[in-house]
């Protein structure tokens, strides 16, 4: 699912943004800015990159977990879902004397994001099954946080936003318990009497 709900956002980005732009080319790309030997990627000069940075439980999510589920006349216990929110950089990296555009390209992925924080099927009717809803929306950094974190991906800060990507589900629906369930009685009771 965490693939799936990173590829979703970035092919919905993408859209806006080439549609915006008039691009015949992709504008958007889930990718690290450097390779593992620290070289650039090629794949997102003058590009907007989204790259994971952290992955987290949400442990307040804001679908409802039912935990038990009757089948027939066995009850099931079923490990509820687990809720994660995933934190993602928007970066622009555009060359040096692209560095106005990739500005206003980045500022077009902000608004994209203020008017569209929820994803759901009504809204993307492409939103693979399992994914219910999901927003994005800022998550700030103090600067010494985003100091540290551009330092482990490379050091070379561009500008940049970072964001929540929640609440994606991971349910294996795996089955933990089966029971029988009470239907009826075993043992008559009679009245209750009085002391």
């Amino acid at each position: 699912m965490i693939d799936s709900a990173f590829s979703l956002v970035v092919s919905r980005l993408d859209a806006q943004l080439r549609q915006r732009f008039s691009s015949p080319d992709s504008m958007v790309v889930a990718s690290a800015l450097t390779d593992g030997e620290g070289k650039p990627v090629a794949a997102v000069r003058n590009r907007l990159a989204l790259f994971l940075t952290n992955i987290s439980q949400d442990t307040v999510p804001r679908q409802g977990r039912v935990p038990h589920v009757a089948r027939g006349e066995v009850g099931a216990t079923l490990q509820p879902p687990v809720h994660l929110n995933i934190y993602f950089m928007l970066a622009a990296a555009f060359d040096a004397d692209n560095y106005d555009e990739g500005l206003k390209v980045l500022s077009s992925a902000v608004e994209f994001f203020q008017i569209m924080p929820l994803l759901t099927p009504a809204s993307a009717p492409e939103m693979p099954g399992g994914l219910g809803q999901i927003s994005v929306e800022i998550s700030n950094l103090e600067m010494e946080t985003l100091s540290q974190l551009w330092g482990a991906f490379g050091g070379r800060y561009v500008p940049s936003v970072h964001y929540k990507l929640r609440s994606v589900a991971i349910d294996g629906a795996g089955l933990v318990e089966e029971r029988p369930l009470v239907v009826e009685p075993v043992h008559a009771l009679g009245p209750r009497t009085g002391r």
